[in-house]
């Protein structure tokens, strides 16, 4: 029995030649896995799930509230499925002071209606009921018009 010894002999640029092919196939292996199966994460990004179509067109509505005699635009932020969020612009200091609630039930009504998405459930504080309710149809004029941009651009 004879054994014969067998030397390999490895050049340095062979080593790395392999070392960079093998990490690029892994890469472009992983990039198609990725690309193939997004999982969660891709669904999350979109905005939408496959079942989900859009309700408004994404974009900055307003509508005018008319308060003794001055103008106070009610800016309404709309994703496609989603009210991002809602305030006052055009606000100036002499309707401030003379509707002091006006600041506070907006707030109220800004954060009640972008958690539940909906202007169905919105509680009124028995002081700011007329001030809530002529946000509300504000908001509600701007939900609208989202709604009309949506059906002009795509019609279902």
């Amino acid at each position: 029995m004879s054994a014969k010894t067998k030397i390999i002999v490895l050049h340095a640029k062979e080593l790395v030649f392999a070392g960079i092919l093998a990490a690029v196939g892994l890469f472009l292996i992983l990039l198609t896995v990725l690309l193939l199966f997004p999982g969660k994460k891709g669904k999350e990004t979109a905005g939408l799930t496959p079942d989900q179509t859009p309700e408004y067109l994404p974009g900055i509505y307003k509508a005018e509230l008319y308060l003794g005699g001055r103008t106070v635009e009610v800016e309404t932020i709309l994703e496609s499925n989603r009210i991002a969020s809602i305030r006052l612009t055009n606000l100036d200091e002499t309707i401030t002071t003379a509707y002091p609630l006006l600041e506070p039930t907006m707030e109220s009504v800004c954060r009640q209606v972008c958690e539940a998405q909906s202007l169905d459930h919105v509680s009124v504080e028995s002081g700011a009921r007329y001030t809530t309710l002529a946000l509300l149809s504000a908001i509600e004029n701007c939900l609208e018009k989202g709604r009309n941009a949506l059906s002009t651009v795509s019609p279902h």
